[in-house]
């Protein structure tokens, strides 16, 4: 018998994780085995019979078929061993919230442990999609706050600070706020009065609940020749949309946080913008009171010196600084922004390249996630007194957008749980800081 010239890592990681590795039948046998193993359950082999000839996939050689596996032994990642791991929020209780967000599926009662799981680790709550306007106000005159109320009795009921995202975008706003009654572009007047009346009425009802609002959402162009991203409500109010959304969530809510969010900010290139339309709104007395980086990062970008001095200026500004949408993908991607209207295309013969790790995370790879994620948070501690919070994307790697951002149906790895919602080595990386936060 010749030696098996294969890595079988990748069988036990996928063993470890409670699945079926992906590959051959004598791939799925070794998981058989080493779970046979660990377990002492006695896995039987058998050969080809009628009765079980149907169990195998169609078209599939009857090789052999192996008898089921005890389902206490097959899910052994379902225990959730974050049972046995310190929430997040106790972690860093005293430094900056650590948030995450819930989307609609929770919101509706879809995915009770998700939610208590949120419950545990988590003293911020953002709204994924469910208080855009899209949402609150897809036809004129008519909200929809259930997603929107069942978040707030879910924060409230372990004490968590709600942050509402986000009253002007130019995605995920319908088309109706900008159109007249004769379907012609509306003017700027009754582009405003609809403006208005949407934040007063959406911020109204939260009035004291949602402490913070992602007012404006990525209002700065990445084109090196303006200032300012060509939106529908640039092109029906004027560029001082900005200003006027800040002024009437402040009337609306006198006592929450308004934040302006964007991505790319801290970066170099981005930066300057950034810095120019909050110095401009802060000069007319605009009741701007945060900066939200959104830090939708890579593996090898970008450069944390960069993240830092930006921290450092929004915070001369005098505002404070906001991580609102933290994710670190692992998959190769030429487009690093995070304009939902980019997208890349991967063909079959890129997919071994575009999305190496269908079969689960390599533990090289898996650290180098971790050590990224140990750096991004030993730079949040120096600057603690300058961040009011770090939200992460996402409650777990199943739910990231990253599988499906800017190429649709990868499988990345950006959050600091897994699919399961076990805690990966970033996880205890992160947690590790704060034990190692030097005075």
């Amino acid at each position: 018998m010749s030696h098996l010239n294969f890595d079988v890592a990748p069988i036990e990681r996928s063993v470890r994780e409670g699945r079926f590795p992906a590959g051959s039948f004598r791939n799925r046998v070794i998981a058989i085995v080493l779970l046979a193993v660990s377990s002492s359950t006695l896995v039987t082999a058998c050969t080809s019979s009628a009765e079980t000839a149907d169990a195998l996939p169609p078209g599939k050689p009857q090789e052999a078929v192996i008898a089921p596996v005890p389902q206490a032994t097959a899910r052994v990642t379902k225990d959730h061993r974050t049972k046995d791991v310190m929430p997040l929020k106790e972690a860093f209780k005293g430094r900056f919230l650590i948030g995450s967000a819930l989307n609609y599926p929770e919101l509706q009662g879809k995915n009770p442990e998700r939610v208590a799981f949120v419950r545990n680790h988590f003293n911020a709550i953002t709204a994924g999609n469910s208080m855009k306007p899209d949402f609150t106000q897809r036809v004129e005159g008519q909200f929809t706050f259930a997603d929107g109320d069942k978040l707030v009795e879910i924060a409230a009921q372990s004490r968590a600070t709600v942050v509402g995202h986000t009253l002007v975008w130019h995605s995920q706003t319908p088309d109706w706020f900008f159109k007249a009654p004769d379907g012609k572009p509306a003017d700027r007047t009754l582009a405003l009065v609809r403006m208005r009346k949407h934040i007063s009425t959406v911020v109204g009802r939260y009035k004291g609940r949602i402490k913070q609002w992602d007012v404006v959402n990525e209002a700065i162009s990445d084109s090196p020749d303006e200032d300012l991203r060509q939106t529908p409500w640039l092109k029906a109010v004027g560029p001082d949309y900005i200003e006027q959304a800040f002024r009437a969530a402040h009337e609306a809510d006198p006592d929450a946080v308004l934040i302006y969010n964007d991505y790319n900010i801290e970066r170099e290139y981005k930066r300057p913008k950034a810095l120019r339309l909050l110095k401009s709104l802060i000069a007319k007395g605009v009741p701007v009171h945060a900066v939200g980086i959104q830090c939708h990062w890579r593996l090898d970008n970008p450069d944390f010196a960069e993240v830092e001095e930006s921290i450092k200026q929004f915070s001369e500004l005098g505002l404070k600084v906001m991580i609102t949408e933290l994710d670190i993908g692992v998959l190769p991607t030429k487009y690093q922004g995070a304009d939902v209207y980019r997208t890349e295309v991967m063909t079959p013969e890129m997919q071994a390249t575009m999305n190496p790790y269908t079969g689960g995370l390599p533990d090289a790879v898996a650290q180098q996630h971790a050590e990224r994620y140990r750096q991004a948070f030993e730079m949040f501690l120096r600057h603690q007194d300058k961040i009011g919070r770090v939200t992460f994307w996402g409650v777990d790697d199943e739910e990231s957008w990253f599988n499906d951002f800017p190429i649709k149906g990868r499988t990345d790895y950006p959050l600091l749980f897994d699919r399961h919602r076990n805690p990966k080595p970033a996880y205890f990386a992160v947690v590790k800081t704060v034990s190692s936060e030097k005075p």
